[in-house]
């Protein structure tokens, strides 16, 4: 496996970028060559890997090894939702960080967005997420905090089991499928 490349922000926080290998799969790596604010994008935590079209009414939102599931969930969605946007995030724990961090400040009389209110700010201020991660649910599910958006937030709430991937992301509702559904459940009204 080739060694992973660590990069730094100017906050001197690593950020280490696995080549063609993740957790738990190999994933083949798009072949792009990414502008400089897709390389801030990349550092502050996560990136439009397809940006929304205006006033978007969903986001599929997921981490790492998901790709695969949530690129193929997306191209379905997008037959209903062609405005959808599918953004990648490679780290949570930044996000969150530099999130909490502006809350701070405003706190304070600062002004000043964090990279996700900037990121999310693109969607329709009543969009929601479908959310998908290979660990807890959690992780990911603040995000609907951030602007007050609606979650169906999938991930690892149990563990015991073993198989291969297909067989496992199916019985966790983490495959393409699962994803899909969430979607359609994060945009369906809320039952009264």
């Amino acid at each position: 496996m080739p060694r992973p490349r660590q990069l730094s922000t100017r906050r001197s926080c690593p950020i280490v970028i696995r080549h063609k290998h993740f957790s738990t799969r190999p994933l083949d790596q798009i072949d792009r060559t990414l502008d400089e604010a897709q390389v801030a994008d990349l550092l502050a935590g996560a990136y439009w890997l397809v940006p929304p079209g205006p006033q978007a009414e969903l986001a599929i939102v997921y981490t790492g090894v998901l790709a695969p599931e949530a690129m193929a969930a997306f191209e379905a969605v997008l037959e209903d939702i062609p405005q959808a946007g599918l953004l990648a995030v490679v780290s949570p724990d930044l996000l969150h960080r530099d999130w909490s961090a502006a809350l701070t400040r405003r706190a304070r009389g600062e002004p000043g967005l964090s990279h996700i209110e900037r990121l999310l700010g693109r969607l329709a201020p009543d969009a929601v997420l479908a959310t998908a991660i290979d660990g807890p649910p959690v992780t990911l599910s603040w995000l609907g905090g951030v602007l007050g958006q609606r979650v169906a937030p999938l991930g690892l709430d149990r563990f015991g089991q073993s198989g291969d991937i297909p067989d496992l992301y199916r019985t966790y509702r983490l495959d393409a499928d699962a994803i899909l559904d969430a979607a359609a459940l994060a945009v369906s009204p809320l039952p009264r």
